[in-house]
């Protein structure tokens, strides 16, 4: 018996192939599924977020995404284009998370008095401090405050520990235990440093622990 030629084993490997990259596809159209190919675990506030609702499809057909990437490649086009998703950027998030009370709005870090701070945390982006998919939702050191607050002058400083000892002191922790980063959680900030929240609290938090700050915000975050 004659043994199949090449070209007659590739067509059966692709028509039986054909069901299975069918049957990827469809089951990749439940949430579930997207979920465990995500890069990593959604922050706990996010759990009920559709993935369609941060991940928008690119322009074009994957053919046309392909083509263009192809014709940038080789110089017959000057810009490439995204392949299957657009990027997330702080448009997407501030399409939620705008606040008129926000304490460090993204956009001041443009500022060239800046230029210095935002290398060691590049606050010009929501991204350049959360991450919705890794092990802790803030990729900063906890005394953060200290690239732009050195020279911080508090008229009338109400605080037991003056804010200009704790900056001599290098004390720069003490800020988060004090102070909410965007200003959004109903906190009372308290006049007695020692009465601040607990320095480990503030270091979970960061990784995904629970709020400190409280459940109360002053704006609550807005559905697309």
């Amino acid at each position: 018996m004659a043994l199949p030629s090449a070209r007659m084993v590739r067509m059966l490997a692709l028509i039986a192939a054909i069901p299975s990259v069918v049957l990827a596809g469809f089951t990749l159209w439940f949430p579930d599924i997207k979920r465990a190919l995500a890069y990593g675990p959604l922050i706990d506030a996010h759990t009920d977020v559709d993935c369609a609702q941060c991940h928008v499809p690119s322009r074009g057909t994957v053919r046309q995404q392909i083509q263009a990437k192809t014709h940038h490649l080789i110089g017959l086009r000057e810009s490439s284009v995204d392949f299957g998703y657009q990027p997330v950027t702080s448009t997407v998030c501030l399409a939620c998370h705008a606040r008129p009370n926000e304490r460090h709005p993204i956009y001041r870090f443009n500022e060239p008095r800046f230029s210095e701070a935002v290398r060691k945390v590049d606050a010009r982006s929501c991204l350049g401090c959360h991450s919705e998919h890794g092990p802790q939702i803030v990729d900063v050191q906890i005394g953060m405050c200290s690239n732009c607050h050195t020279d911080i002058v508090v008229k009338n400083d109400p605080i037991d520990i003056k804010h200009d000892t704790l900056i001599r002191d290098g004390r720069w922790e003490s800020c988060l235990t004090c102070h909410d980063f965007h200003g959004n959680h109903a906190f009372q900030a308290p006049l007695v440093v020692s009465e601040g929240l607990p320095i480990n609290a503030i270091r979970s938090y960061l990784v995904m622990g629970n709020d400190p700050y409280g459940s109360e915000k002053l704006y609550n975050s807005r559905q697309p």
